[in-house]
């Protein structure tokens, strides 16, 4: 079932995610005293070594998650992700280094990382949302067929704070972290890693960072000529690493990935999705029936693909899941699940474990 929904979301327009190889050299990096037994595992995943010379190459994103998951089980390092966090600093950065320094603050330096985000990584949700007194980062691949991505999802969520600490200072801990999938049994590890409470099972993999952490100006910052250094690091290293994707044409490609954005963050209804697109209600449907689907199958697709990942997480409470997508009750969305499947929530979960 969920391969049928993976192969009818690219039918519709989807394009297959893709990352830069960079971030392959941070797993080789991880993993030194295993180097030499690389070589095959990385042929196995459609990777060579000679590959990585040249860093800004792009890769299927698929592949690569794939590879850290299969280098965590066969090397038995369950947490390689943290561990390829943890030595993801500035320097592995290269030119992205003196930029990151130059915004002077970590929030102009996180909407840095954000400017980037889709060259770096493709089909990948990297936002913020700023409340009162903390502002939430959430990263999460688009792709559902992508799972398991416990690692990948742990590495990214250790680099960005392994920055963090170099940028403002090493003791520094976010408020808190959350991830999409389940942790029980890794709690321990977790915490220690980032020092902050720790929770499996959200709707995206999170870090909750102070204001007052975001907007404090790095220790020895030159405002004025952090600015002018910072506007030419943007622009040849926007020049470097080639334009972002071209966005998409279809309504309804880009109707499915703005349902797929909002699912689970915010509430998704049709008007409010016309209104993104500048048309009526009417009309918006009309073009989603002229593409051959409708805002409730496009929806319901994005709940379906949505609800297997993270009913995967095993230790995710049915009841919020069903919040998450949007239902009004267990029963209601239990029943959802399995009009698709064939199968409850409960027990498809049990089966996932």
């Amino acid at each position: 079932m969920e391969q049928n929904v993976a192969e009818t979301m690219r039918a519709n327009g989807g394009e297959r995610a893709t990352i830069r190889l960079l971030f392959v050299s941070a797993l080789i990096n991880a993993l030194p005293d295993v180097r030499s037994r690389m070589e095959p595992l990385l042929r196995d995943h459609g990777f060579l070594l000679s590959q990585l010379a040249t860093p800004y190459e792009r890769a299927p994103l698929h592949r690569y998650v794939a590879l850290v998951e299969h280098a965590a089980a066969r090397f038995d390092r369950p947490f390689l992700g943290l561990d390829m966090g943890s030595r993801f600093g500035l320097a592995e950065l290269g030119p992205f280094y003196a930029l990151l320094r130059a915004a002077g603050t970590l929030r102009a330096a996180f909407d840095l990382l954000a400017l980037f985000q889709s060259r770096l990584q493709t089909r990948t949700l990297f936002d913020h949302v700023i409340d009162e007194e903390v502002t939430t980062y959430s990263y999460r691949i688009e792709d559902p067929a992508i799972w398991p991505r416990a690692q990948d999802a742990e590495f990214t969520m250790a680099g960005l704070t392994t920055l963090t600490r170099q940028l403002l200072h090493a003791k520094w801990a976010p408020e808190a972290v959350h991830f999409e999938h389940a942790i029980k049994g890794r709690e321990e590890r977790l915490a220690r890693t980032f020092r902050a409470p720790v929770q499996g099972g959200k709707v995206a993999n999170q870090l909750v960072i102070r204001n007052a952490d975001l907007d404090r100006p790095f220790p020895n910052a030159v405002p004025t000529e952090d600015r002018k250094l910072r506007a030419i690091l943007e622009v040849h290293l926007l020049d470097l690493i080639g334009a972002a994707p071209a966005p998409s044409t279809s309504l309804v490609t880009q109707a499915q990935e703005l349902i797929e954005r909002r699912l689970g963050r915010m509430h998704v209804d049709c008007a409010s999705l016309a209104a993104e697109f500048n048309l009526s209600e009417r009309s918006f449907r009309r073009r989603l029936m002229e593409e051959g689907t409708s805002f409730r199958a496009l929806l319901q697709m994005a709940r379906q693909a949505r609800a297997c990942t993270m009913l995967r997480a095993s230790d995710l409470p049915i009841a919020e899941a069903a919040q998450q997508l949007g239902y009004s009750d267990t029963a209601t969305f239990s029943r959802a699940f399995k009009d698709w499947t064939g199968t409850s929530p409960g027990r498809y979960a049990r089966d996932a474990e």
